[in-house]
């Protein structure tokens, strides 16, 4: 690919970061903070909203799999599914006068699975372009190098933005109608740009028509191809064992600011600078370490280095502001190798797959891996919750010293730092055993390189 269309087709991650990002570090706390929904229930509608989306996208790759169009297999869904996903992300940050737990759970859930839906219809397809897009080893890894700097970049945004939108609208400490209508500005704002870097991988990016050529199973006949391939379920545990432990961190950093380090927004802010920040420019870092080494030792590299820093960060006392600014920014570069490395193995997978059965399902198989981790990222974000609650979490309009009781900020520093480090030296050891090398890799591009071309001189 020429560099310009790598740019493209990474911007096209822009919307996606930026709204699950903002969903994934604030949502919880808007539903608890500015709805005044219990914790738990807030946990259990983010939860349940998660266990739809996952179900949602085996369905919706496997129908992108089979798709035919003279838009191609993936571009239809960018087209078309970009404009109510940027509506969907709206809806959910409406405040409605429901007095009752029980309607706020049923609405705030029906809007998580409404925008979910639209997410998947569009972010499915796209992210199932990149092994045709970039055949090579290396080549993939510098791809979605590119589709990562926006993520991580508009990721930064998703963090800062929406506060820094509504304190600016609303001004610090405003709570009531004037709070709902400055987060329904920001919600408006956030989902019409997103929608903008769809469109435009739509109208500059093509599909490889050689792809269209290739029969594709059905879905029971996905998850009996993927449960086969000993080689996928390893990156499959990867990337489990990395994101589950992204999400539980983006779901208690703004408590652990806040509430254990008590440090302010503007402080808040900084530390989403430095993370987010840090990790667009160690990208090509990790692009370098795995040209190198390989894919699986640079994944084994960054996930310590980031377990270690977790683990300082969680047991830093409060009042060391610096230090904590400077651990963010350190953890920057190990999230910086969580976004590079995992996705950018399983391309590899795809190929090996097409060599053993002559089929080619690049959506199914990330439909695959996203069920996996959305299944477990609910049960996160429920226990997230559940826990929130049962160590004595007090909503913060509703505390009178300040000060939380002590297990819940035992409860936020044990989510934020061990329980995730041990998560992230699961997957270091999961993926030693990961067959697929980079001479490897080239035996099997070169076989189904022989085998296109032998069928195109059939069909001639």
């Amino acid at each position: 690919m020429t560099t310009w269309k790598k740019i493209i087709y990474g911007a096209g991650d822009s919307g996606f970061s930026l709204t699950s990002t903002a969903l994934a570090l604030l949502y919880l706390d808007f539903l608890v903070s500015v709805v005044g929904l219990d914790p738990r229930l807030a946990g259990i509608s983010i939860g349940l909203g998660r266990i739809w989306d996952a179900f949602n996208d085996l369905v919706i790759g496997t129908l992108s799999d089979r798709t035919r169009s003279r838009w191609g297999r993936r571009r239809p869904y960018l087209l078309f599914g970009a404009l109510p996903f940027g509506v969907a992300f709206i809806l959910m940050w409406v405040v409605p006068a429901m007095p009752s737990q029980t309607a706020l759970l049923i609405y705030y859930t029906a809007m998580y699975i409404l925008f979910d839906t639209f997410f998947t219809l569009v972010n499915v397809p796209y992210i199932a372009l990149t092994p045709e897009l970039a055949p090579g080893y290396d080549e993939r890894t510098s791809l979605h190098s590119y589709r990562m700097a926006f993520s991580i970049g508009f990721g930064l945004l998703g963090a800062v933005a929406p506060l820094a939108i509504v304190d600016a609208i609303a001004g610090a400490g405003v709570s009531g109608p004037a709070l709902h209508s400055a987060y329904m500005v920001m919600a408006t704002l956030l989902g019409l740009a997103s929608v903008l870097p769809v469109w435009l991988v739509f109208a500059v990016v093509r599909e490889r028509p050689e792809f269209q050529d290739l029969p594709t199973p059905g879905l029971v006949d996905s998850f009996r191809m993927a449960a086969s391939n000993k080689a996928f379920l390893i990156v499959a545990g990867v990337y489990l064992l990395t994101w589950m432990p992204i999400d539980l961190i983006q779901f208690v950093l703004v408590f652990l600011i806040r509430d254990y380090f008590r440090l302010d927004g503007g402080a808040r802010d900084l530390i989403f600078l430095l993370l987010f920040g840090v990790g667009v420019l160690a990208l090509p870092l990790w692009v370098w370490i795995s040209h190198k080494l390989d894919k699986p030792r640079a994944y084994q590299l960054g996930m310590a280095f980031l377990a270690v820093v977790l683990l300082a960060l969680s047991f830093m006392p409060p009042g060391r502001a610096n230090l904590v600014f400077l651990l963010a920014a350190l953890a920057g570069i190990g999230v910086s190798a969580a976004h590079a490395i995992p996705l950018a193995i399983l391309p590899d997978v795809i190929d090996w797959d097409e060599l053993r059965r002559a089929q080619r399902q690049e959506a199914a198989y990330y439909s695959v891996i996203t069920l996996i981790q959305k299944l477990v990222g609910a049960v996160t974000i429920t226990l997230t919750g559940t826990l929130l609650s049962a160590s004595g979490y007090v909503a913060n309009a509703n505390l009178v010293d300040g000060l939380q009781p002590a297990t819940a900020l035992g409860t936020i520093r044990f989510l934020a730092g061990p329980l995730p480090a041990v998560f992230f030296v699961a997957g270091i050891i999961l993926v030693s055993f990961y067959p697929i090398t980079r001479a490897r890799h080239a035996r099997i591009l070169s076989l189904l390189a022989k085998r296109r071309a032998q069928r195109a001189a059939r069909l001639v």
